[in-house]
């Protein structure tokens, strides 16, 4: 898979979890802090040293991307895991098999590269199975407190989304606009938040929706990965 694509062709959990995990979401973190999901703040010195270690652990993949989206891409992935973690431990359930054997398989890839970068690359790439297992079980748990048995696999994701979509609402969700990140028709969107105009083409180049390989080489080193 080309980095270009890894960027910007989200899990499923990213395209469908977090459309709905923002949509109550409002404001911005206090200064420092990139994203504050519920009790949990992600300062901006955490965000920026998780993507400089997942640039490492990808570096290898063809295409050079602006470090913006991978940014943007790291941002929404610890999002989606503080809230997932969050509602773990509020209904008293740990992933399960499904999660711990796609852990195994990161680790397998993230063991040829540097030993300090592979945690981080390894609870990236694995959070949308554990998104998904720990959704599961919630929706299982409350089908189930509902009096419904016999509950199928596609019945608790969607009981569980259900959960999951409204425990914004209830702690909240702030967002750092620095990373360009919107609800846009449901959906977390890469926006464009500055508050000045781009008029040069270069400028205007680094204002796209999709990673551009060819404005990436133009960026200094620490501005690009790859």
């Amino acid at each position: 898979m080309s980095k270009t694509r890894l960027m910007t062709a989200a899990p499923t959990w990213v395209t469908v979890g977090l459309a709905g995990l923002l949509l109550t979401g409002c404001g911005s973190a206090a200064p420092g802090v990139a994203v504050k999901v519920g009790d949990e703040e992600l300062t901006v010195r955490h965000v920026d040293a998780v993507t400089a270690n997942y640039c490492t652990a990808v570096g290898d993949l063809e295409s050079e991307v602006p470090m913006s989206f991978v940014r943007q891409y790291v941002v929404q992935l610890l999002t989606l895991r503080s809230q997932a973690s969050q509602m773990a431990e509020e209904y008293g359930v740990e992933a399960g098999s499904s999660y711990l054997n796609d852990v195994a398989q990161r680790q397998g890839t993230a063991g040829t590269q540097p030993e300090e970068v592979r945690d981080d690359y390894v609870e990236l790439a694995s959070t949308t199975a554990y998104a998904q297992d720990i959704v599961d079980q919630i929706g299982r748990i409350t089908l189930e407190e509902e009096g419904i048995t016999d509950v199928t696999p596609e019945q608790a994701t969607e009981a569980g989304i259900d959960v999951f979509n409204q425990w914004p609402g209830a702690n909240g969700i702030e967002i750092d606009p620095r990373y360009g990140l919107e609800v846009v028709d449901g959906v977390l969107t890469p926006v464009d938040t500055n508050v000045s105009v781009a008029v040069g083409e270069t400028a205007k180049a680094g204002l796209g929706t999709e990673p551009d390989p060819a404005f990436a080489r133009t960026l200094p080193s620490n501005h690009r990965c790859g």
